[in-house]
């Protein structure tokens, strides 16, 4: 029975991909595609119900799961992205730097890289007018694929993908370490968000995926310097890893600290000469960028008629609340499994940002296959509706789509918070009984 299901939950998982194929231009028919994206979401849910309460066991069960996904990716694949221009973003940075040109120097509009603006990159570049906020680590894997596959987003593409599928084999080693069935590995393999995302839009954020897990895993195996490299190894591709560096360590911290500051150290200094110009319009994008942000949202509302002062003090108070959550969790909880730890900062993070761009909640999706937990596996389906915006005659996220995306988040998290036996939240109780 269980395997009729996945087939035909598999089925229906490949129509919807590539009825988005089909599509095209996502953002010009941004309701047909969250159509097609809620019926891979329902494929989706009614395999996880099956593959956590009753996992098939055997190496057949798990290469079906493991082919079904790398179909959906190579349907993915080919398309033009059209959700978000981050990949072009990518493309520039590359023809830059492949140039001889540090790209954290001038911004896409300035006059000085005139000569490097197409019709085909150039125009598709959000925030022109920003120098880049790319840490040294995606700035090398940029400038190496612009030597390798020049001008090619394709290829670019195909890096991500690599990285996505990396994620899936680490995250099967991570889940046999903790004792979890190995085909708990198709709540991230087959998670439309993942595929869209990844596959069809092409975000580096596969990169930070796959140091994650690997991180994550050295942990439980107590490899806390591995661990804590690979926390930098992340770190320099996308500023969010450093977050899970508190949930590496257990008994040797200083190990985790110091690999982690070293190999950061170390591809920064590959930038030395730029000063504080590497870290290019970060500061303007942490303080004036806002997108579907929750806790900062309430605080908005709460402190804003304070004038600028509570305004910015809405935008503050999450980011500092999240650093000061994970200081105690790094010092307090270090008997604690990596796994819960990570879910904790994660999960924090998510809330606490002023920006939840839709990929911005891949990073939970490996841990949620560790220990799946309904509420956020629904909020990283449910935000998928955020691309309505597109369809909106203004840049504004629709009130109904902020309470269906966030409404039955918070009522999972009261109810999982009861003190009666195990968290209703939580999809499988047994994650509860592995220690690390």
């Amino acid at each position: 029975m269980t395997a009729w299901t996945l087939i035909g939950c598999g089925t229906a998982l490949a129509v919807a991909f590539a009825g988005l194929a089909w599509l095209g231009d996502l953002f010009a028919d941004a309701r047909s595609f969250v159509a097609l994206f809620g019926l891979a979401g329902a494929a989706y849910g009614l395999a996880v119900v099956r593959i956590v309460h009753r996992p098939p066991g055997g190496l057949r069960a798990l290469l079906g799961v493991l082919g079904a996904a790398l179909v959906f990716r190579l349907i993915l694949l080919p398309t033009v992205p059209s959700l978000s221009t981050d990949l072009y973003r990518y493309v520039w940075d590359g023809r830059l730097a492949a140039a001889g040109v540090s790209p954290y120097r001038y911004p896409p509009n300035a006059p000085e890289v005139a000569g490097f603006r197409d019709e085909t990159v150039y125009p598709r570049l959000n925030h022109a007018e920003w120098h880049t906020i790319y840490p040294p680590g995606a700035q090398l894997l940029f400038a190496g694929m612009a030597r390798l596959a020049p001008e090619s987003p394709l290829a670019l593409k195909g890096l991500v993908v690599f990285f996505d599928v990396a994620t899936i084999g680490l995250l099967v080693g991570w889940l046999r370490s903790l004792g979890r069935p190995a085909v708990w590995v198709l709540l991230y393999a087959w998670h439309p968000l993942v595929v869209v995302e990844l596959a069809g839009s092409g975000h580096l954020d596969a990169v930070a995926l796959a140091t994650s897990v690997a991180a994550l895993w050295a942990a439980t195996r107590a490899r806390e310097g591995w661990a804590g490299a690979l926390v930098g190894a992340g770190t320099l591709v996308k500023l969010y890893p450093i977050l899970l560096l508190p949930a590496v360590w257990r008994r040797r911290p200083a190990r985790a600290l110091v690999a982690c500051a070293a190999v950061v150290a170390a591809g920064y200094a590959s930038y030395v000469q730029e000063g504080g110009a590497v870290l290019g319009s970060l500061a303007r994008y942490v303080g004036e960028e806002e997108f579907n942000g929750s806790l900062r949202t309430v605080l908005d509302l709460l402190l804003g008629p304070l004038g600028p002062a509570g305004r910015q003090a809405a935008r503050l108070l999450p980011l500092v609340g999240l650093g000061a959550a994970a200081l105690a969790i790094g010092v307090g909880a270090r008997e604690v499994p990596a796994w819960r730890r990570a879910f904790w900062l994660v999960g924090g993070y998510l809330v606490a940002t002023p920006n939840l761009f839709p990929w911005y909640t891949l990073w939970i999706v490996p841990i949620l296959a560790v220990a799946p937990a309904w509420p956020w596996l629904y909020l990283t389906g449910a935000v998928s509706l955020t691309y309505l915006v597109f369809a909106e005659p203004v840049w504004r996220i629709p009130a109904w789509v902020t309470i269906a995306e966030f409404g039955p988040l918070v009522l999972g998290l009261v109810l999982a918070v009861r003190p009666r036996g195990a968290a209703p939240g939580h999809l499988a109780s047994r994650d509860a009984r592995v220690s690390s």
